[in-house]
Formats: C-alpha cells, sequence, structure tokens
C-alpha cells in the first residue's frame, strides 16, 4: 500500500490493499484507466512474486437525459 501512495504515477490514498493465498487484492476508485494501469504496475513492481488482482473501478458518468431542472 506505501508503495501505492509514494509512487507518482499512482499516489492514491484511498486504495484497500489485502494478501490473501499467494495473491494480492487491489481495491477502490480511482479517477482514469491510466491511473489503473499504473497500479497494476507498481504492484508488479513491488511483489512480481504474487498474483496481482487489481478490482480498482473508475467510475464511468453519463450525461442527464435531458436539461437539468432548477427549482
Amino acid at each position: 500500500r506505501e508503495a501505492l501512495v509514494a509512487d507518482p504515477r499512482v499516489g492514491e490514498l484511498e486504495l484497500e490493499v489485502r494478501a490473501v493465498a499467494g495473491k494480492l487484492f487491489i481495491s477502490g476508485t480511482v479517477p482514469t484507466e491510466e491511473r489503473r494501469r499504473a497500479i497494476d504496475e507498481v504492484a508488479r513492481e513491488v511483489v512480481p512474486e504474487v498474483t496481482v488482482c487489481n478490482e480498482t473501478a473508475v467510475p464511468r458518468f453519463t450525461d442527464p437525459p435531458g436539461p437539468e431542472r432548477l427549482t
């Protein structure tokens, strides 16, 4: 987790990292697909001997169906 926070490619504080049975699970929400890929890169560099399961998500925002109505 510390490596993910310290690395300038990632720099995410809100990630959850768990190690279970030789696998490293990383979850949380990140702003871009590029940041999600960087998490994989950093984790594999730091612990190349384990399987990295990147379960992070990039939120998808859709436009509202019509004009926003203010009241």
